[in-house]
């Protein structure tokens, strides 16, 4: 990933992840750079036996590939090119920091806002890093409406 330029989207199969995609590949069109998606795999907070706790960790894998696979299926369609992928095991916040601080050439993050009217939390990552981790990154955070249309999003970017 040397002298490229990485746009970071995370993966989490909401309706907002779309909207962020979607803006990162308009964003990767007009400014020639890639993007990586990464998904997040929360430990297992269950008291319960080995083998039930290894089930629960083989399926919570199962689905974070599954995001993955879209979302990168998502940025192939748009943009004409493969994403890099990350799946990650631990605490989102700490290993999306984690993620951004080892691989140097990822210069942004793209979340989408939950836009539902009844909700007024734009949503536990965005929540999160407003209010406790915006000092501790070392890119910018852009922040997506989530009900932006893709024409929209042409129209912006």
């Amino acid at each position: 990933m040397k002298d490229e330029r990485y746009i970071l989207v995370i993966a989490d199969g909401s309706k907002e992840m779309e909207v962020a995609l979607q803006y990162a590949c308009a964003r990767s069109k007009k400014t020639n750079r890639k993007i990586i998606i990464a998904t997040f795999i929360e430990p297992v907070d269950v008291l319960t036996t080995q083998g039930v706790t290894e089930i629960m960790q083989n399926e919570a894998r199962e689905e974070a590939e599954k995001k993955l696979q879209h979302a990168s299926s998502i940025v192939k369609e748009a943009t004409g090119v493969m994403p890099v992928l990350h799946l990650r095991e631990g605490n989102i916040i700490k290993e999306l920091k984690a993620l951004i601080e080892e691989e140097k050439s990822i210069n942004v993050l793209v979340l989408a806002a939950n836009i539902d009217e009844k909700e007024t939390n734009p949503g536990h990552i965005i929540n999160s890093l407003l209010t406790k981790e915006l000092t501790n990154f070392r890119i910018p955070i852009m922040i997506v409406p989530g009900n932006f249309s893709k024409e929209h999003i042409s129209h912006i970017t």
